[in-house]
């Protein structure tokens, strides 16, 4: 291998002018520099050049080389010991003579350090947790970053950049990461998160470097989105960085750093403005004139988004461009922050180094520089990312941690002989596709219960012990779940049931969707923001009558078991919200992602982020005064939220705070019992929810359609791609026509979308060798019931608009032994709903009154309407052999399932039920299995967004016939939709258990 050739044409010397502000930021067309025998640079994660400016050090593959700038005497810095499976962020010591890096070393980074001529690297740090991102003092020491388990980044010192522990540089409770010395070693730029009802989003700051960590601090910038990796420039008065535009494309730009009598002044006139605030330069604008290099000013630099770091020289930088991602929080806890390998990157942009004249007109001379190939250590190191990353987490401890560590060892010294990155890939999707499961598998000869949060599963199946069925485990479940998993279910929110007791002839669906006040409309100009086009985003005025209350007092009064009392149901939440839970990463990350909004409001920033620091895993949340609602509940029963002192609270908290629901509002509210959808699949009888939602009725006849395709047996979407065509275009080819709104105020009209003579008319659109393609360039009809005045719109779940908005919902079920199972999905809309507490109740509310409604402003607000969601419970019943005593005659029940996650709970109910009934799996591997979403295309295509965890073979094959991939989450991760199921074998006398680790989600079982 030519690693002389490794960074050929790296630098050209003079090539670039004076390192001057720019007067202009008019992008310049970049260029690739390619060569027959070189391709443009791949891999490489970040660059730093020597002090002297003759050599650069670069990390490529999760290896360091340093390399001379024309590229010749490239070598690595270090041999890289066993253990470690990464190698980042370098650094130079000032005189040249050392590199600092941090490196990874069975799932956690530390720091060590190497001479920069190569040679043994010495352990500096060995903190539990993780060191990152390492910045010379000029005394020797190094700043870093570091992260306990479960904890926040702070910033810390060395004491002499090798011995004695180091000390914390950052204040008490503070949020910081990346921080970076200035050359003169005065002061410290960094990234942080505070003050976020300035700002919810991370900006730059920079502190004086003082060893006592007194030294004053100023923010440097406050603009949408998380500024990242600060790059000094050799002046000491400017600094590179990274930060997105629009939340999406992440570019490089440049900011003047003031003084800090001159940051003084400037915050007092503007009123906590200053530097880097929005009219002074400090959101990065589009191209046009720069201004003069006063303090704070702020230019765009790139639009190749990465790491930077500027030449000894100030003429240029070097950037390192990394993944970005437009995909919004659903959900998802973080509950990693390792990096993706950059062997297997989707898009030839990102990973690549270029070299920018800075700061000049953006992308003046701009080049992606060549690299020579890189060896295929970089594929060990791939997978070694890959499965240490997984390994942490999912399989730390347990019989499954033994089986993830025995797939390392059949699959390393497969992927160490790949020569490319398609297999190396194809090796590492063979360890996938045998990942043991997650979560545990449960059966049980009783019953089982699936739901959101352990706790809240253990609360229904102590209710089934004590003599409760399947109803009353339900109601203990939801309001469990109003504790421990808060910002997605509360008696503030909405949902459907599905039920089927035994005897029953067709299962019955309990409906307690919320409502738009009575007060929603559009000449009530107190609901609407300044501009009067559109409702608040968040707040007391954009919350629907809740439903949740309703709901279960219907479910007990007519469904329960009258064994056990309703107060009993209820105790469980008391005390999970009296004596607190301890946390884990799941409500951490809603609180996190919306902090702004949650302190907005005094009551949910008492809850949320009490004493100003959001709440994190590990941390015991406690409730106190959503407790005391609950013993109101408990004693008073249901109706006290609608007629009685529970109603009275609330509806004087709404008027006091300009809130719309009052007294009657609440008063006139009922919960609804409503016949199900059916249909057949597979001979199996399919029943879901109906209006007001329209995701029933898409199930149904997607499944019908489906069914006229005669699949293999056994057949499964990550091993047959026939079947996984089908399945995708089955989703694609159902048609507009049904109309579906709430059934109280609009005819719903289903036209022929439940005929099976309609499945067939549709299934002949589905070519066997290509994609289908909707007529006339359409979306791919992965929507197509008309939505009625009140039904759609931005904000809204069951509109394609909503769906960019991510929904905070859950999903459980339960069911036993003999057949009787109930599938629930309650939701608060947005992931925290209105963000918004009444005092004293201590229950978040929905916002599903958002937006303009609609899409056609005003005249689409309809009062006392029920919204639609995506949620779709659903039970399915197989065909019996013999006697059937479950009461629907020939049938008997199958499974369960509900599912969480805004557009991907359809997708994922879908492939869940194809996943048992075509696939013959277990709950738990049906839950577990990848998932896809159909979602919207161009030139009528619909791109199909799966988890990482399809064969490429498989997606090869798709893609030939003309289907199109996005791929969501790391290689190897359950990512999006958190679904519950239950699967019953009445034969067998069994009931299975299936709780997704897309979520916190826990399965129980009562004892004998």
């Amino acid at each position: 291998m030519n690693h002389g050739a490794a960074f050929v044409g790296l630098l050209a010397a003079g090539m670039f002018g004076a390192g001057a502000f720019a007067r202009s930021a008019v992008p310049i067309e970049s260029v690739r520099q390619d060569t027959p025998d070189q391709a443009v640079a791949a891999g490489v994660r970040e660059a730093a050049w020597s002090p002297d400016g003759k050599r650069v050090a670069a990390t490529r593959f999760e290896t360091i080389w340093t390399m001379a700038p024309d590229g010749r005497d490239a070598r690595r810095l270090v041999s890289k010991p066993d253990g470690w499976t990464a190698e980042r962020d370098p650094v130079w010591s000032p005189d040249g003579r050392s590199i600092a890096f941090s490196a990874s070393t069975n799932g956690q980074f530390d720091l060590w350090i190497a001479p920069s001529t190569g040679g043994s690297a010495r352990r500096v740090t060995s903190l539990t947790g993780d060191e990152r991102w390492p910045s010379w003092t000029r005394d020797g020491r190094l700043l870093f970053s570091h992260r306990a388990p479960r904890d926040r980044w702070q910033l810390y010192l060395t004491n002499d950049g090798a011995a004695g522990e180091p000390a914390r540089f950052s204040p008490e409770g503070a949020t910081e990461w990346q921080g970076r010395v200035s050359p003169d070693g005065k002061l410290v730029v960094f990234v942080s998160d505070r003050e976020p009802e300035i700002n919810s989003d991370a900006d730059l700051w920079v502190r004086e470097l003082r060893p006592d960590a007194t030294g004053r601090t100023i923010r440097l910038t406050r603009s949408p989105g998380v500024e990242s990796f600060p790059a000094w420039a050799p002046d000491n008065a400017r600094v590179a960085y990274a930060a997105p535009r629009n939340a999406q494309q992440n570019l490089v730009w440049v900011v003047a750093v003031p003084s800090f009598d001159v940051a003084a002044a400037q915050a007092g006139q503007a009123g906590r403005g200053g530097p880097g605030a929005p009219g002074r330069g400090g959101r990065p604008g589009g191209p046009g004139p720069a201004a003069a290099a006063d303090p704070g000013t702020v230019v765009l630099a790139s639009r190749h988004g990465g790491v930077p770091a500027w030449s000894p020289d100030g003429q240029s930088l070097l950037i390192a461009t990394f993944l970005t991602t437009d995909a919004g929080y659903n959900g998802d806890p973080n509950r990693s922050q390792d990096d993706p390998p950059a062997a297997f990157s989707a898009s030839a942009s990102d990973y690549a180094l270029w070299r920018v004249a800075a700061p000049r007109p953006v992308d003046e001379g701009a080049t992606a520089l060549a690299l020579a190939t890189s060896d295929s250590a970089r594929w060990v190191s791939a997978f070694d990312q890959i499965w240490q990353t997984l390994k942490s987490m999912y399989y730390s401890t347990g019989e499954s941690s033994e089986a993830w560590d025995a797939l390392r060892q059949k699959y390393r010294p497969d992927v160490a002989r790949a020569t490319d990155a398609a297999s190396a890939e194809a090796v590492i999707d063979r360890m996938i596709a045998e990942q043991p499961l997650i979560r545990p598998a449960v059966e049980s000869p009783r019953a089982v219960v699936a739901s959101g949060h352990p706790l809240a599963s253990a609360a229904g199946a102590l209710v089934l012990e004590r003599g409760g069925n399947v109803v009353d485990a339900g109601i203990a479940v939801s309001f469990a779940l109003g504790v421990v998993e808060p910002d997605a279910s509360s008696i503030g929110g909405d949902g459907q049931a599905i039920l089927f007791l035994k005897g029953m002839s067709e299962p019955i669906v309990i409906e307690y969707k919320d409502m738009s006040p009575s007060h929603a409309t559009p000449d009530n100009t107190r609901i609407f923001t300044a501009t009067g086009a559109r409702t608040a985003s968040d707040g007391p005025t954009v919350a629907a009558i809740p439903g949740v209350v309703a709901g279960l007092d219907l479910l007990y009064q007519k469904y329960g078991s009258k064994k056990v009392p309703w107060a009993d149901l209820v105790a469980p939440a008391i005390k999970m919200a009296d004596e607190g839970f301890v946390l884990d990463d799941a409500l951490p990350t809603t609180v996190a992602e919306g902090r702004a909004s949650f302190a907005k409001y005094p009551e949910s920033a008492k809850l949320f982020i009490p004493g100003g620091r959001p709440i994190a895993a590990g941390d015991r949340f406690v409730n106190k005064d959503y407790a005391e609602t609950l013993r109101t509940i408990a004693k008073e029963g249901g109706q006290s939220f609608y007629r009685g002192s529970i109603a009275r609270r609330i509806v004087a908290d709404m008027a006091a705070n300009g809130g719309i629901i009052t007294a009657e509002d609440l008063a006139q509210y009922r919960a609804m019992e409503r016949k199900p959808l059916a249909g057949r699949y597979r001979n199996h009888l399919v029943y879901s929810v109906p209006a007001p939602v329209s995701t029933g009725l898409q199930m149904v006849e997607t499944l019908q359609i489906l069914d006229q395709y005669r699949a293999a047996p056994g057949a499964t979407l990550t091993k047959d791609p026939d079947f996984l065509h089908y399945a995708i275009d089955a989703w694609r080819v159902r048609d507009g026509g049904a109309r579906i709104a709430d059934p109280e105020r609009w005819q719903v009209d289903l036209g022929n979308h439940l005929e099976p003579a309609h499945a067939l008319e549709r299934f002949k659109l589905i070519d066997p060798k290509k994609a289908y393609v909707a007529q006339g360039g359409g979306r791919g009809n992965e929507a197509p019931e008309k939505l009625l005045p009140g039904e759609g719109g931005e904000g809204h779940e069951g509109s394609e608009a909503g769906r960019r908005v991510q929904t905070g919902t859950t999903a459980f079920v339960v069911a036993d032994a003999e057949g009787n199972m109930i599938a629930f999905t309650q939701t608060l809309s947005t992931w925290g709903g209105n963000y918004y507490v009444s005092k004293g109740l201590g229950f978040l509310y929905n916002d599903h009154f958002r937006g303009g409604r609609g899409g056609t402003g005003f005249g689409s607000m309809v009062p006392l309407m029920r919204t639609s969601t995506t949620s779709v419970p659903t039970l399915v019943f197989a065909p019996a052999q013999g006697a059937t005593p479950s009461g629907i005659p020939g049938f008997t029940p199958r499974l369960a399932v509900g599912c969480a996650g805004n557009a991907w709970i359809p997708a994922s109910v879908y492939s869940i039920i194809l996943n048992v009934v075509d696939g013959g799996m277990p709950a738990q591997q049906a839950i577990e299995a990848p998932r896809m979403l159909i979602g919207g295309g161009e030139g009528g295509r619909s791109r199909v967004q799966i988890e990482d965890r399809i064969p490429r073979p498989v997606l090869a094959d798709l893609e030939a016939r003309g289907h199109t991939f996005a791929k969501v989450g790391r290689k190897g991760e359950v990512k999006y939709g958190y679904a519950a199921l239950a699967v019953v074998n009445t034969t067998k006398g069994t009931v299975q258990g299936g709780a997704d680790p897309r979520r916190s989600h826990g399965t129980a079982a009562p004892g004998k």
